[in-house]
């Protein structure tokens, strides 16, 4: 038997799961918080007490989420494995993560364009570059990696990975963002170029 949360903690997530339903099924500004107390059972109080209105609400929800994949991606992230193919193993976890959220990607879907959401989805993406980034310089000083700026490669290949959520989140096709991305990371390789110039010189 799974240990019991305390009252107060179990309201807290009724809550979230409740504004999660609203919000896909509903639309995030079609929500109010007195929807969302119905939805969970509670006062609006109680609502209150946890969260200082919808927005607070939306972007801890939005966090948790993100929270959530990332876990997912972390824990193939092999300590042993080369950099290139750690990374390709983490978005694999993070695609199918995103794939298992269900109504979920609804909601992560419309956050990315309510600018109440904004700053968590910032901050969210600043923590996940500067995490890649460290994972970027160790391979490129194993020389695993093209010898580029770390901290320019981490924002792009961050940005490609969110462009990749949007794509998927949008369109529900998670083998084509996959192929993009796996593509994208495997031209990191430090040999990339040296096969490039056999394969043009194969041609000449």
């Amino acid at each position: 038997m799974g240990r019991r949360l305390p009252r107060g903690q179990q309201t807290r997530d009724a809550i979230l799961a409740a504004a999660l339903r609203e919000f896909a099924t509903r639309g995030y500004q079609n929500v109010t918080v007195e929807d969302i107390a119905a939805a969970a059972g509670v006062t609006k109080g109680a609502v209150y007490y946890w969260f200082a209105d919808k927005d607070d609400l939306g972007r801890e929800l939005q966090h948790e989420l993100y929270d959530r994949l990332t876990s997912s991606a972390l824990a193939r992230l092999d300590p042993d494995s080369d950099v290139v193919s750690a990374m390709g193993h983490a978005f694999s976890a993070y695609r199918d993560a995103l794939g298992d959220l269900g109504e979920a990607r609804f909601f992560l879907r419309d956050a990315w364009v309510i600018p109440a959401l904004d700053e968590t989805g910032r901050r969210d993406h600043d923590e996940s570059a500067t995490m890649v980034k460290e994972i970027l310089a160790a391979g490129i000083a194993r020389g695993e990696l093209v010898d580029l700026d770390p901290e320019a490669l981490a924002r792009i290949m961050t940005g490609a990975w969110a462009e990749a959520t949007l794509h998927v989140l949008r369109t529900g096709n998670r083998d084509d963002a996959i192929a993009v991305v796996e593509h994208l990371v495997e031209s990191l390789r430090s040999d990339t170029r040296e096969r490039q110039g056999r394969r043009k010189g194969a041609r000449r």
